[in-house]
């Protein structure tokens, strides 16, 4: 593309733009644009019939009728760059119906100038915003009326300037309104599509960040429903994971610091959760909660988060060779059943509930740094997968003794 076409294609553009904020919906934005390439059709229209002027009359009302008329349409394109939304459309189809009742006048009935009543009953649905339909329904009912009344009294619509002739008028206006539909209905297809795009797009943002929040499942249930019902899960293992020492780190280090160190961390050990098909549940402070089984039934849930322990393990011990701030986590994993829901109704909050979790929080308090600490229930599922190491039975607050285990 030359620099010529290419100036002159961000010349359309800005035209269309005019007015055009960005902070304004989608919709709203797509009624700008339609408002802008109508009035610059507009001016195009009535400078194409200055040019016909030109070669076949000498008449000086032909001449200033057309320039009056561009001049509106532009003024049309100052009000909405001033943002002045309703009065450009307003301005916009009085432009249009007073070319109508002009061109009739001039040319009569003959000139085919009342074909255009038929764009003037479209048009403002294509520009007025929806806070404004109230008036698109009355300029579209009034062009409709003029259309009818002007065939009706076709006959009565005499030409006051005999300077053109009836068949060449009909030719120029009926090509040029054809031209016109062609434009605003192409462009406004092409405006349909960039706001679909835009919605699909914003709707998959959504869909992601609920989906980082929410469960597969329940995010469909919430979609479709509304609503989402506690469920019953009998497989099930939780992962815990706690930093050792963290509120003596938190006095001697900035808020700025904990938080990006945190997020470093935590952002990976999502990405472990989803290599190992874990779903995490939530952060408290420096706790990390996961749970494996919930969204399927899984015979190697147990095993799945003893594998993600370990990864989480791996990649504290080799981010701790390289960074000032040294993290020292247990971890804890139980197994059993839990009801598992959403609470809330504006600030939804997915969680488990059960005696499960409670336990799964213990054997993790129970634990030791650099260590997995597992619980009996647990052992027996991963037994013949990994080596463990028995503790016997250690106290745990609120439960008393419970057997617990090291993976080696």
């Amino acid at each position: 593309m030359s620099t010529y076409d290419k100036n002159k294609s961000r010349f359309f553009q800005r035209m269309v733009e005019i007015g055009a904020y960005y902070d304004a919906s989608i919709t709203e934005i797509r009624y700008f644009r339609v408002t802008n390439i109508a009035s610059v059709l507009g001016v195009i229209y009535n400078v194409a019939w200055m040019l016909v002027a030109l070669f076949l009359t000498d008449a000086l009302v032909i001449y200033g009728s057309n320039t009056f008329l561009g001049l509106m349409f532009l003024i049309a394109l100052i009000f909405n760059r001033k943002g002045w939304r309703v009065l450009a459309s307003v301005w916009l189809i009085l432009a249009s119906y007073m070319s109508v009742l002009l061109f009739l006048y001039l040319l009569g009935y003959s000139s085919g100038v009342a074909v255009v009543c038929f764009l003037i009953i479209i048009l403002p649905y294509m520009t007025f915003p929806r806070k404004a339909r109230n008036i698109a329904h009355v300029f579209s009912i009034l062009a409709c009326l003029t259309l009818i009344v002007t065939v009706i009294f076709q006959s009565n619509i005499k030409a006051h300037f005999s300077g053109l002739d009836p068949y060449i008028s009909q030719i120029v206006n009926i090509s040029i309104t054809g031209f016109i539909c062609l434009i605003l209905i192409a462009s406004m297809s092409i405006l349909i599509d960039k706001s679909e795009e835009s919605l699909m797009v914003e709707q998959k943002k959504s869909d992601d960040l609920l989906h980082n929040i929410l469960p597969a499942k329940i995010v469909r249930d919430l979609k479709e429903s509304g609503k989402t019902i506690p469920e019953r899960h009998k497989n099930v293992t939780i992962l815990f994971t706690d930093f050792e020492g963290f509120t003596g780190l938190v006095a001697s280090i900035s808020a700025i610091t904990l938080v990006n160190e945190l997020n470093d961390i935590f952002g990976r050990f999502d990405e472990i959760m989803e290599e190992t098909e874990v779903e995490k549940i939530e952060t408290i402070g420096d706790a990390y909660m996961a749970a494996c089984g919930l969204e399927k039934e899984m015979t190697n849930h147990a095993a799945n988060c003893i594998r993600a322990a370990q990864m989480m393990q791996s990649y504290l011990e080799e981010r701790n060779k390289s960074y000032d701030i040294k993290w020292r986590m247990r971890i804890g994993i139980h197994s059993g059943t839990v009801v598992a829901g959403v609470v809330g109704k504006k600030k939804f909050a997915y969680d488990l509930f059960g005696d499960t979790i409670n336990t799964a929080s213990r054997i993790e308090s129970a634990g030791e740094v650099g260590k997995i600490n597992i619980s009996s229930s647990t052992y027996k599922l991963i037994k013949n997968e990994f080596a463990c190491f028995s503790r016997g039975k250690i106290h745990a607050k609120g439960k008393g003794e419970l057997e617990m285990y090291f993976v080696n």
